[in-house]
């Protein structure tokens, strides 16, 4: 864990004492944060996360500290690199659903994420990183479509049932369905 009280002297960033002061700003909100966040900074693109991100990370922690970007997230990076190097360009990203296939966890899976890349500017105003504020919703995407195929088949049967069925709503008793035989009994 990442922590200003005990700097890694090691780290190709140096010490947080000798960080610039909107890095420290930041890694301050992100250590004080429940939401998983990240961030990716100087030309390495090096990673700094919270404890809530590294269930994302899968096997990947704790070694993706302090590694590249590209290192990290080499399965993904087709999709991911280039808003990497938008957010390096000056241009933030927000996207409520992407979907990758990635194997964090030694096989491939298909995760689905709602994030935001947002450029940092150090004190010169030059684009020295990028932060991330992210969840994953894989499960929720995952629940949607179970519910989805749900809703299909019930359909179906619906449908395909033998004798007149509709489905009335509302005081009034509005057709929200009618299955075929009942609108080719009204003919």
């Amino acid at each position: 864990r990442l922590s200003p009280e005990q700097p890694d002297q090691n780290s190709q960033l140096g010490g947080l004492t000798e960080w610039p002061q909107s890095l420290r700003t930041l890694v301050g909100v992100m250590l004080g944060s429940h939401q998983p966040m990240f961030i990716a900074w100087g030309p390495e693109r090096l990673m700094l996360y919270n404890d809530d991100y590294a269930p994302m990370l899968g096997r990947r922690h704790p070694q993706a500290l302090g590694t590249r970007f590209d290192e990290v997230w080499f399965d993904i990076l087709d999709q991911v690199g280039p808003i990497m190097d938008r957010a390096y360009a000056g241009v933030a990203t927000h996207m409520d659903d992407i979907c990758f296939v990635m194997h964090r966890h030694g096989y491939p899976e298909e995760t689905h994420f709602s994030f935001s890349y947002t450029p940092v500017r150090d004190e010169t105003g030059a684009v020295a990183g990028m932060f991330c504020a992210c969840n994953e919703i894989t499960e929720q995407v995952k629940n949607r479509r179970a519910l989805q195929a749900e809703k299909d088949r019930l359909q179906a049967l619906f449908e395909q049932a033998p004798g007149l069925m509709a489905m009335l709503g509302g005081p009034e008793h509005i057709f929200e369905f009618a299955n075929p035989s009942l609108s080719c009994s009204h003919r």
